[in-house]
């Protein structure tokens, strides 16, 4: 009865959460483990007070009263889903009270959104001239300032937001909007997009677009938006995103505050990357900069490629064929093959004006296995567009041997996603993997894979301040979609009748990978770039029985293949 009424007590306290803090004028931590600290505003913007029934608690469904909330898993126009996603990397925390320095303290950045209208809701706070004060200054000694609209056009009265004080404190940075409206707009984001990569379509949840005045300091458009072709009506476009630096500090402006909520889940869009590409931009500014590789003539780079595989003499794979391969034999009876491929590699770009992007140019120079010149050498050729921020895309080849290494070539540019990184940070990054193959001198099969690209610390490299960035992981080879076809070579798989092996197991077995760069910290070059794959797994000869003993598994079906690729810039 006693461990029943604590329950009961506990689940009391926690239905009662948003209330007290609605009543107390406190801030409270949504987590706090993280060094990048953000407050959310709950001063100038009502919690949730709609009733339905007993027990639930949530936004208005008629108006913007209470939508934005937390903690309010109920209504689709919450920031539940913004906070869950943005909790993995930032500290959050809510408050209940007006701007000042007190409350600011400690805080890297503020963010605002759809600040209540009082001719909506009834008791709204307005933000003061004293606490437009407190956020300049904020602003002015290295803060982050945000502050998310919605659509100003009188048939969105109900999801309006305060305009008077919300345009004075805007004014400040040199920002205002437009009293215009996208609509629910799927808007495209194309290769080399200066801001946001990784992103094909992202949905606008019915915003304004903005204005950026003459007095506002280091303007950048982050992200320009339009209404889509089924508004045809309406033909609305221009900046949705923008961001200023007044002083030490930025102020990011952003024209909808719906994009964060329910707009999320839509399948066919990825606002979710979007929010957290956005939220960088957040980090106060450590001086991290991508490489502009408009004041280089070209870059060089030592290549080299190198494979080693262990398959059992008993595993009828023995006997597959690899020609360019030598033979290493740690034991009299062992042989295992391996191989080298070595090149020179040319990186010269001409700068994409339209996108304030690169477009690379690479050369193939000298491709040889081992010590041996590869026939058909010339004319091997790369391109591929690199954005600002040093992501890659739009990879295209010429040539057999520039397509073979084509799959290890992003590994040049380094992504650096916003000025505001700091070692022990992690992002994210869609990057393509060599699959290890039996006979690695064939075209290797390549995965597209999300990686988590890892700030790992600052390092020497041979006498560079570097800033080491690294990838790594394992997965079962089903989990990657990696067949069998994708190990064996073309002769095996273009069998008449069918191939003659398959997997032991529908998992496969598994693969590990690791991709490092080591990235001058001046100039945001790559010094030297290196991936490594390894594949263990067990494939049956289907024309043969195979044993019961793991033994005898091992024996006749076990494959280990492993490849490592450099890319070493010449000094």
């Amino acid at each position: 009865m006693i461990m029943y009424k604590i329950f009961i007590s506990i689940i009391l306290v926690a239905l009662n959460l948003q209330g007290l803090f609605a009543q107390q004028g406190e801030t409270i931590n949504y987590n706090d483990d993280k060094d990048v600290k953000l407050l959310f505003d709950y001063y100038h913007h009502n919690l949730p007070s709609t009733k339905v029934g007993n027990h639930i608690v949530t936004g208005s469904w008629l108006d913007s009263d209470g939508r934005y909330g937390w903690n309010d898993f109920v209504h689709t126009n919450t920031l539940d889903h913004a906070y869950t996603i943005l909790s993995k990397e930032y500290s959050i925390s809510m408050s209940r009270s007006p701007y000042s320095e007190q409350l600011l303290k400690g805080f890297d950045g503020v963010v605002i959104f759809a600040a209540d209208n009082p001719d909506l809701i009834a008791g709204a706070k307005v933000i003061s001239d004293q606490e437009i004060s407190v956020l300049e200054k904020f602003v002015e000694e290295g803060g982050s300032l945000m502050l998310m609209l919605n659509a100003m056009v009188e048939d969105r009265f109900s999801e309006s937001f305060e305009t008077n004080q919300v345009k004075k404190l805007l004014r400040k940075f040199g920002l205002a909007w437009n009293n215009d409206d996208t609509h629910y707009s799927d808007n495209i984001i194309p290769s080399g997009h200066p801001y946001f990569y990784d992103v094909p379509v992202f949905h606008y949840g019915a915003g304004c677009t903005l204005n950026i005045l003459p007095e506002a300091e280091n303007p950048e458009v982050l992200l320009d938006v339009y209404s889509d072709s089924t508004y045809t009506d309406r033909s609305v476009s221009g900046p949705g995103i923008v961001m200023v630096r007044p002083g030490k500090g930025k102020v990011i402006l952003v024209g909808d505050a719906g994009s964060w909520t329910g707009n999320i889940s839509r399948p066919w869009a990825d606002n979710g990357k979007i929010l957290q590409q956005l939220f960088r931009y957040m980090k106060p500014d450590q001086g991290v900069r991508s490489v502009d590789y408009s004041t280089y003539q070209s870059l060089q780079y030592e290549v080299s490629v190198a494979g080693l595989q262990a398959v059992p003499e008993a595993n009828s794979l023995a006997m597959i064929s690899h020609p360019e391969y030598r033979l290493f034999m740690p034991r009299p009876t062992t042989q295992m093959p391996y191989f080298e491929a070595s090149a020179t590699v040319d990186l010269a770009v001409q700068t994409d004006s339209v996108t304030n992007s690169f477009l690379s140019d690479i050369a193939i120079h000298n491709f040889k296995w081992f010590d041996k010149p590869a026939k058909d050498n010339e004319g091997q050729k790369i391109a591929m567009r690199i954005n600002r921020q040093g992501k890659t895309s739009a990879v295209q080849t010429e040539g057999k041997y520039a397509q073979w290494l084509a799959s290890d070539i992003a590994i040049l540019s380094a992504l650096l996603p916003t000025d505001g990184l700091r070692p022990g940070d992690t992002w994210q990054s869609i990057e393509n993997i060599r699959i290890p193959a039996l006979r690695a001198t064939d075209l290797p099969a390549v995965k597209m894979k999300e990686l988590d690209i890892h700030y790992e610390k600052d390092i020497w490299y041979e006498g560079t301040r570097c800033r080491l960035l690294v990838s790594s992981g394992e997965a079962w080879l089903s989990d990657w979609g990696i067949t069998v076809e994708d190990i064996l070579p073309e002769e095996e798989i273009k069998r008449v009748g069918g191939s003659n092996y398959h997997f032991l197991n529908e998992r496969g077995g598994k693969i590990l990978f690791k991709r490092e760069q080591w990235v001058d910290m001046n100039t945001g070059v790559v010094l030297e770039g290196r991936l490594q794959t390894r594949i263990i797994t067990w494939i049956q000869d289907k024309r043969r029985p195979i044993g019961t003993r793991n033994l005898d598994k091992d024996n006749e079906a076990i494959v280990s293949m492993a490849n490592t690729t450099t890319f070493k810039l010449k000094q």
